[in-house]
Order: C-alpha cells, then sequence, then structure tokens
C-alpha cells in the first residue's frame, strides 16, 4: 500500500508538472512561449498599413469602438514576392523569443497568421547584442519574408499589451499611412559602435542606456502631471516637455521631437493616463508614462 501510493503520488505530481509547462508555454529550446487566455474584449485594435509599412493602434471611443488611436510604429512588412497578406486576423501565441524560418531570431514575436508574426528586426543569435543592423535600417519599407518587423520597443508593446484575441488588419493606403502619421526611421551607420543593439531596446545590458535622453516637465510642480490648457496644440505640448541628454544637459528647441500617445482629448478637461516619446539629435528614443491633466 506504502508503495502504490508513492507510485500515485509520484505521477500526480508529474501530471502537475506537465499542466503548468503546458500552461506557461515551456518549449523543448527553453523559450518561453507567453500565452494568454483569449479575451472577449481585447482593449486595442491593430491597423497594419502594409502599403505605407506603418502600424496604428487603436482604443475603444465611449461607445466601445475601436476608433481611437493611441499609437503608431514604423515597421517592415513582406518584401516581393513574400508580401504580409492582406484581411483580418486575431493575435494568438506570444514567444520572448522565437526562430525564423530563415534561421535568424526575433525578439516579442506574437502571432497573428499561421507563420506571419509581428516581431522585432532579426538577430543572428538568441542574444539581444547580436541585431542584423542592416535590417533594422530598412524599417519603413518591405524588408521581411512576410512578418511585420518592428523596432524592439515596438514589438515589445504589443506582446505585453495586446491580449490574445487581439484583432488585426491588414491593408493597404500608400497615400495615408494613419491618423498619428508614419513615425521616422533611425538610420545606423557601419561606424557605429553600438549597432548590434537595437537603440530602443530596453535591457539593462544596452550601450545605447548610456546615451538615452530624459524627459522633464518645464513648468515642474514636483508632482509629475503635465498640465495643459484646454484647446493646447502640439506646439504647447513641446513647450510644456524638454529633454535632457545623458549628461542632464538640456537640449535646445528644435533638437528634439516630442509625442504624445494615448486616449486623451485637448479639448475636455480631464485627466488622462498617457505615454511620452522623445527622440534626442542621436535618434535615440525614451519614453515614460505621465499623466496629464487638461485644465
Amino acid at each position: 500500500m506504502k508503495r502504490f501510493l508513492e507510485t500515485f503520488h509520484s505521477k500526480k505530481l508529474a501530471a502537475i508538472a506537465l499542466v503548468i509547462c503546458l500552461c506557461i508555454g515551456l518549449l523543448a529550446d527553453g523559450t518561453l512561449l507567453h500565452v494568454n487566455a483569449k479575451d472577449t474584449k481585447p482593449d486595442y485594435k491593430i491597423m497594419v498599413n502594409r502599403a505605407a509599412n506603418c502600424v496604428t493602434v487603436y482604443t475603444k471611443n465611449t461607445e466601445g469602438e475601436f476608433s481611437v488611436p493611441v499609437k503608431a510604429f514604423v515597421c517592415s512588412g513582406g518584401r516581393e514576392g513574400h508580401e504580409t497578406p492582406l484581411g483580418n486576423f486575431k493575435t494568438s501565441d506570444y514567444y520572448t523569443w522565437r526562430q525564423m524560418i530563415d534561421g535568424s531570431y526575433g525578439q516579442y514575436a506574437v502571432r497573428f497568421y499561421k507563420g506571419i508574426m509581428f516581431h522585432s528586426v532579426p538577430y543572428y543569435t538568441k542574444n539581444a547584442g547580436d541585431m542584423e543592423w542592416e535590417q533594422f535600417n530598412l524599417l519603413g519599407e518591405a524588408a521581411s519574408l512576410g512578418c511585420v518587423r518592428l523596432t524592439c520597443a515596438d514589438a515589445k508593446w504589443i506582446y505585453e499589451n495586446c491580449k490574445a484575441g487581439t484583432e488585426v488588419v491588414v491593408y493597404d493606403d500608400k497615400e495615408n499611412p494613419g491618423p498619428l502619421g508614419k513615425p521616422a526611421e533611425v538610420k545606423l551607420t557601419t561606424e557605429n559602435p553600438l549597432k548590434k543593439w537595437d537603440p530602443t531596446d530596453t535591457n539593462s545590458r544596452n550601450p545605447w542606456n548610456m546615451i538615452r535622453p530624459s524627459l522633464y516637465l518645464r513648468n515642474e510642480n514636483h508632482d509629475g502631471v503635465l498640465r495643459l490648457p484646454v484647446g493646447a496644440s502640439r506646439y504647447d505640448i513641446y513647450n510644456a516637455i524638454g529633454v535632457k541628454d545623458a549628461a542632464g544637459i538640456a537640449y535646445n528647441m528644435g533638437e528634439y521631437s516630442i509625442n504624445i500617445f494615448g486616449k486623451y482629448d485637448l479639448n475636455k478637461p480631464g485627466t488622462y493616463k498617457v505615454s511620452v516619446c522623445g527622440v534626442g539629435v542621436l535618434g535615440v528614443r525614451t519614453e515614460i508614462n505621465m499623466v496629464l491633466h487638461v485644465e
């Protein structure tokens, strides 16, 4: 009887361990497959403009329709002969690293149709410091084997914020990239010693962190709240937020760009949670979450 119980418990523990592995998606090569249970109420809708190589993310309006643009990403869709398929799809499987059909690796891969995924620019190996930098420079034009390539930060945003079951629409409109426009691409040079790292990667080992700029409020009330008047323009936003280099020296006006993403209305008083993105003269991006108060 004692041996029977020991055998029974061993099998039970093994079964539990198997279930846990299946739930978290631990693959044979050690890659962690992040699987979310399908959510009937996703928070976002992803529109991929294949012709413009631009992605726009929408959230819901007060009527529950996905009509409010909150994010815009530059991307690389499929090149000639490997075009990203047009149509309506849904996200399913999520991978921190995923080996691609050509043997390269992508970070933060999110499948939305068969072998077609959102993912970072490819890497030679499963190493964040081994990026194919020439492919990074192709963001903004068709370059992939069918997937939608993004910067590491943008791929990670989809991976972390868009639940399984999120609708993805791939369409063509060469004349209009999307309501938020198409973000500018950062180009890496052969001489750049940091070129094998994605400048947007938040990995603590990323050497780009040493020159990454920081954001600050020009009229700081010591509460970190961005305050703008009702009816404020983009010029008012630019005047309200400054950018400093890694040494803490403020950039001059015209030496940086500022964008605010999120669900907010500058014509309506209220408090909103937004994401503020700043890009300095070196093309290195920094992004922080901030509270916007329109009064």
